[in-house]
């Protein structure tokens, strides 16, 4: 089974997600890398409150849908815009990679500079 994987990028000098966004996201069947579960040591000893950098996630996978399934799931649950371009000199905000049930590479998406992100 595919697994679709979103990193979210401090893009701006600001997380785009808010904490109900990554709760909306477990509540709709992604698995959320909660930074209070993290078993990182550098992230850990930074994240005695539960969030790294403020955030409470970065990161969080879905199983089981395509790429563009997922992407549109994420905005509808989100209410963001996967091809938010964010700041040039952060980067996007939004990452989504699509992986085969052995982990390997299949297809990835996020918006490209420099004028607007286009849709996956």
């Amino acid at each position: 089974m595919n697994r679709i994987e979103y990193n979210s990028n401090n893009s701006g000098g600001d997380w785009w997600l808010t904490d109900q966004n990554w709760k909306d996201l477990a509540a709709a069947g992604w698995d959320v890398d909660w930074v209070a579960d993290e078993t990182n040591d550098l992230i850990r000893s930074s994240a005695k409150d539960g969030r790294w950098l403020g955030a409470l996630a970065t990161s969080a996978s879905r199983k089981g849908v395509s790429l563009r399934m997922a992407i549109e799931e994420f905005e509808r649950v989100t209410g963001q815009n996967s091809s938010a371009l964010g700041c040039s000199c952060c980067g996007v905000p939004h990452n989504f990679t699509e992986y085969d049930e052995n982990d390997k590479w299949i297809d990835s998406y996020s918006a490209s500079f420099p004028e607007y992100g286009e849709r996956y």
